[in-house]
């Protein structure tokens, strides 16, 4: 982890339709300087990597409604035992690869 664009924060976790997401309490494209990019067939974002409560995992930060938000998949939510309405320890950073 690149400890000079690494953002440590803590958020709330929010169950939406589909998935988990965390609020990002900052914006990635002022923050890395790098512009989202398409993620999949009509999304556009950025591609990171971090960790959770000390799990290691790699995701996207999508833009919706104005705010930033981190995109968890279920077998994280699973194996850090994520609950909707639960504060968690966020490091997270661009993955550039």
């Amino acid at each position: 982890m690149n400890r000079h664009r690494a953002v440590a924060f803590r958020a709330v976790v929010q169950s939406g339709q589909r998935q988990w997401m965390l609020p990002l309490p900052f914006d990635p494209i002022s923050q890395w300087s790098t512009p989202a990019r398409p993620l999949w067939r009509c999304g556009h974002g950025h591609r990171v990597r971090g960790s959770l409560n000390g799990k290691t995992f790699s995701a996207s930060v999508v833009e919706r409604a104005g705010s930033f938000w981190l995109l968890l998949e279920d077998s994280l939510a699973t194996t850090a035992e994520l609950a909707a309405g639960q504060s968690v320890d966020v490091l997270l950073e661009p993955d550039d690869a």
